[in-house]
């Protein structure tokens, strides 16, 4: 993205960059916090108060959005890794990933809630 290319016909066949890995990781889980606080912000932080499963499931599922119609395709993968030799193996695999997720958003503010609570 630095020497402005935004997409690839075949992402495997681009040259490596200088840490390539570790700037790649560090913006998957910053993107990943900034999801979770937008389901603390858009909630006034009252979700994080009385988690509740179904809110975090649905930001979860919510963000595979990106990956099937913005990174997969950036990548040469196609819409939703239809280009894939495995389309519907690589699209479950994103669903669950990202549901797992949003199942770690709901257990993280689960104990949250317990460490402010718990007198010690």
């Amino acid at each position: 993205m630095a020497l402005g290319t935004f997409t690839h016909t075949r992402i495997g066949n681009a040259a490596k960059r200088p840490a390539e890995c570790l700037i790649g990781w560090a913006a998957y889980f910053l993107i990943g916090v900034t999801f979770a606080l937008m389901l603390v912000v858009a909630t006034s932080g009252a979700w994080l108060e009385h988690p509740s499963l179904f809110p975090a499931l649905l930001v979860g599922v919510g963000t595979v959005l990106i990956p099937y119609f913005v990174v997969q395709p950036a990548l040469g993968l196609g819409i939703a890794s239809a280009k894939t030799p495995h389309p519907t193996q690589a699209r479950l695999k994103s669903l669950m990933t990202h549901s797992v997720f949003g199942l770690g958003l709901y257990l993280s503010a689960i104990v949250w809630n317990y460490v402010l609570h718990t007198s010690v």
